[in-house]
């Protein structure tokens, strides 16, 4: 079985944000962390599962100091839609966190 670093199919820079996303077309936001993007996505965690294929739209809140990138950072997009790809729990928290993967949604002009 693949990993998820193994379906990658653009290069990953780690940068840290603070984003807000919410489900596409709902008016309720929820908080998160870049983990890391690339041209084609963002890897992030949260406190909320978000089901893999949803929709989401997703804004960048805050860029940390401590998150600036080294060398190339194009795809963190400030503003996106995105689908959810994978969403797993990290069961070494202590509250119930969750990392998402979301591949961005391609503009069709």
């Amino acid at each position: 079985m693949k990993s998820y670093t193994d379906k990658r199919a653009c290069e990953r820079h780690n940068h840290a944000a603070t984003i807000q996303f919410s489900y596409f077309n709902k008016e309720h936001f929820y908080e998160a962390q870049t983990l890391n993007h690339c041209a084609g996505g963002m890897r992030f965690k949260s406190e909320v599962f978000l089901k893999p294929g949803a929709a989401v739209y997703i804004r960048v809140k805050k860029i940390h100091p401590n998150g600036i990138c080294k060398g190339n950072c194009r795809g963190l997009r400030s503003v996106t839609l995105a689908e959810v790809k994978w969403c797993k729990e990290c069961l070494n928290e202590t509250e119930p966190i969750y990392e998402i993967g979301a591949k961005y949604y391609e503009p069709e002009y």
